[in-house]
């Protein structure tokens, strides 16, 4: 397995100019633009009721700095009193026969079901307001009958009404006595004791978490339909920029000990979380459950292939995305990450890891930080990423009017050093501000040039 694919993979799958214009075009600040959206998800669950009819279930999370956050008014009462700020909730489902139109347009199908889902969510401060890691998720369900149906979602948010972009999707409830096809469900833990099954659902869409391993929980071909008791799955890697597979990057024959059959199945909330439980019996719907090591594998595109034992065609595949949460903004893309080693290496190194084509700067790149990689017996380089997290710090705390962070005096100190042990600072009479940073073997005394946050180095020791 190569190492630091990570980059190039996250850089193909986020780039939308071609080689030569992101060269021209791509900044750290441009980048930060591009990647710095708030972030929803919505997927789709299908677990069986019986032969001919499916618990449908639509699930959504919402990070809260998706979530337009009002400030408490005196008339409220909140349910934890220390609480600041508000987001009323509202998502609305419809559920209609046939296929979704190509155009926007409204669909002019018949409905056959409509609901909503409520909440509230209430925050203590200003800076959870703007959290990626905190969120809202939530679920609508309902019962169909075999067909091919769409639905559409509407989420109102304080008061407005947004479509998701993401919220109109074809799905088919089959006949599972008869089903022919697999369908796959993500989900960040799974269990099977005694006569039941469950576990959490990953409810990050076609997302997967980058470093963290997950499970599968497959439903399989019907007996009647196709009567085997292995089943191989393969992940492959998507080729760059296309959706051709590439290499297999895990394979894995499913055995009859994996496979179970599933009645009484549903979607519930468990806590923050959204689960599904379901009963082990004879008479149920066949289902195959799996662990995927996503720990070993790069940040990347992937395709779920399920294929069955003397079969050459898969009988079902899902394309999955391997997303780094907090990936930092240099990342994404191969020039800004080069440019940004000048802290840390000469012009002469910069200019050589810098010339050749796409994938030999790459390569350099790579092979640069795999020599410097604390723990090279796994995929993840922690030194790389402490690295230009410190860049993004760097950015975001210390960017003046004039200077972007990371070029400033205070940034490039913290770009090598790290946060200090101890930050002084000092208000002289008649003298501009200081601050001194004390480190365990150094101190740096920085001195404001302005009123506006802008300090310079004025003596290391």
């Amino acid at each position: 397995m190569h190492k630091f694919t990570i980059l190039l993979a996250a850089i193909l799958f986020f780039s939308v100019f071609d080689a030569d214009a992101q060269r021209r075009l791509t900044t750290y600040e441009s980048l930060l633009q591009r990647t710095d959206q708030p972030s929803s998800y919505v997927d789709h669950v299908l677990l069986p009721v019986d032969d001919s009819t499916a618990q449908f279930s639509v699930i959504f999370r919402l990070d809260y700095d998706f979530l337009p956050f009002l400030r408490i008014r005196p008339d409220m009462s909140p349910p934890q009193p220390e609480a600041e700020y508000f987001a009323p909730l509202r998502m609305g489902l419809e559920v209609f026969e046939g296929t979704a139109p190509t155009s926007r347009r409204s669909s002019t199908a018949p409905s056959v079901f409509r609901d909503a889902w409520q909440d509230t969510v209430w925050v203590d401060n200003f800076e959870q307001t703007k959290s990626r890691s905190d969120y809202a998720q939530g679920y609508i369900h309902t019962e169909l009958d075999e067909g091919v149906y769409h639905y559409e979602l509407q989420l109102a948010r304080a008061g407005s009404i947004r479509e998701q972009s993401s919220s109109r999707r074809n799905f088919r409830v089959e006949n599972y006595q008869d089903s022919e096809s697999a369908e796959f469900i993500l989900m960040s833990d799974l269990s099977v004791t005694g006569n039941q099954l469950t576990g959490t659902l990953l409810n990050y869409g076609n997302n997967v978490l980058y470093g963290q391993d997950y499970h599968l929980l497959i439903k399989i071909p019907s007996e009647s339909a196709i009567d085997v008791d292995e089943f191989i799955l393969n992940l492959h890697r998507l080729r760059s920029g296309s959706t051709e597979n590439g290499e297999i990057r895990h394979t894995e024959t499913i055995t009859s000990d994996q496979i179970v059959k599933l009645s009484s199945a549903r979607v519930f909330k468990n806590g923050n979380d959204i689960s599904i439980q379901a009963e082990l019996q004879d008479e149920g719907i066949r289902y195959a459950y799996v662990e995927i090591p996503n720990q070993e594998f790069e940040n990347a595109r992937y395709r779920l292939s399920l294929t069955a034992e003397g079969r050459d065609e898969p009988v079902g595949q899902r394309n999955v995305n391997s997303q780094w949460l907090d990936m930092p903004i240099s990342l994404y893309n191969l020039d800004v990450a080069i440019e940004m080693l000048r802290f840390i290496v000469d012009d002469r190194e910069l200019r050589r890891i810098n010339s050749g084509s796409t994938s030999e700067r790459e390569e350099k790149f790579r092979e640069f930080w795999a020599q410097r990689d604390p723990t090279p017996e796994t995929e993840f380089n922690e030194l790389m990423a402490e690295y230009y997290r410190r860049i993004d710090y760097a950015y975001q705390n210390f960017t003046s009017l004039q200077t972007p962070g990371y070029d400033t005096d205070q940034g490039r100190a913290y770009i090598l050093y790290g946060a200090p042990d101890n930050i002084e600072r000092r208000l002289p009479t008649d003298a501009p501000t200081r601050e001194v940073w004390t480190y365990p073997n150094r101190t740096l005394i920085f001195e404001a040039t302005t009123g506006f946050g802008d300090f310079r180095l004025v003596s290391e020791s």
